[in-house]
């Protein structure tokens, strides 16, 4: 087992040299004008002297509870859509990081440890799958470790998933269709209570990028 992990380490890190190798000229032209493409994004004219800051904010501020109202779906969660959940609560909490508020912001603290927790449980979970394909004997002491450690491991993501839906999306169990359907009518033209502390809280965590 341990021989099989050094090899497919060995292969993954000539990949990722071979890639960085190839590809850094080209990242690292790309990250020089991402501020600036983004700006040209956000600014109707693309003219950085007339860019609106107020435009910007409100169309960043739109952006993110967006991305906040997919965290709603799917109503249940579990072994077979947490994982594919995580993509969403991540790329929420890419766009909500370069908000300077968001250093030290509970909610994006939330969703980076939400983020990291399932993707812990993840790796325990393809490290299993491997044991079990590698190893002959199904029923070691290794592999059962391993599945009581991945076992842990979920129902700490999925309980970490689950508070961060309660306490920020206000879902509770029995009543999540109805609490997803207030939502997404506030989202689309009813800005009052759930809604606008989503959006109060989108605006203080993104507010000090476009001041």
């Amino acid at each position: 087992m341990i021989e099989h992990l050094g090899a497919e380490r060995k292969n993954d890190a000539r990949k990722l040299h071979r890639a960085i190798t190839s590809h850094a000229n080209s990242v690292r032209s790309g990250l020089k004008s991402a501020s600036a493409r983004l700006e040209k994004i956000l600014c109707a004219n693309g003219d950085k002297k007339t860019c609106d800051p107020i435009e910007a904010m409100a169309q960043a501020t739109a952006s993110a509870l967006k991305l906040e109202s997919k965290l709603f779906d799917p109503a249940h969660l579990s072994r077979n859509n947490l994982h594919p959940y995580r993509l969403k609560v991540k790329e929420l909490h890419n766009v909500l990081r370069t908000g300077v508020n968001s250093t030290h912001h509970e909610f994006v603290e939330t969703l980076n440890s939400v983020k990291d927790s399932i993707g812990e449980w993840h790796d325990w979970e393809e490290l299993l799958a491997t044991a079990k394909k590698e190893l002959d004997h199904a029923n070691c002491k290794l592999i059962r470790e391993l599945k009581s450690t991945a076992d842990r491991k979920y129902a700490e993501a999925l309980a970490q998933a689950e508070s961060m839906r309660k306490k920020y999306l206000q879902i509770d169990r029995g009543r999540k269709s109805l609490r997803k359907k207030k939502a997404l009518q506030n989202l689309h033209g009813r800005p009052q209570g759930q809604w606008q502390r989503r959006r109060t809280r989108m605006m203080f965590v993104l507010s000090a990028s476009w001041q």
